[in-house]
């Protein structure tokens, strides 16, 4: 994905350019909102990349979505953030969203909740069909 490599690379100018003119920038990780057109969001882009160390991109997962693409991503111990985009008819951005997110622990994530089932014997130990 050519967003992901310019923001790990830090080309700003090759990261604007993947934008449409007049696209919109969605941020509700940092509650910034919404970011309209390549002046506003160059300079997002332009702080985040100025703060030290430098903060490489790890790409988590990504999949296709009716309007685009989505990928969950995350800067080296930071909390993962997902990223959906759309494009415009001449493949650039037209609209992007970040959010954090959710972490669903492990055992949440396998555990099934099976139905309690009565006794399976009676009271004088034969056992119920079911």
């Amino acid at each position: 994905m050519d967003w992901l490599e310019t923001c790990k690379r830090k080309q700003l100018t090759a990261l604007t350019e993947l934008y449409a003119e007049t696209a919109v920038a969605e941020c509700e990780c940092e509650g910034l909102g919404k970011l309209v057109g390549h002046g506003q969001i160059l300079e997002y882009w332009r702080v985040k990349f100025a703060l030290p160390p430098p903060r490489p991109f790890k790409l988590e997962q990504i999949w296709p979505e009716a309007a685009g693409i989505a990928l969950v991503y995350r800067f080296m111990d930071q909390p993962l953030v997902r990223v959906s985009f759309q494009f415009d008819a001449t493949g650039k951005i037209e609209r992007s969203r970040c959010r954090p997110e959710p972490v669903i622990p492990l055992a949440t994530a396998f555990r099934r909740d099976f139905p309690q089932r009565g006794p399976s014997h009676t009271s004088t130990g034969k056992r119920q069909r079911t």
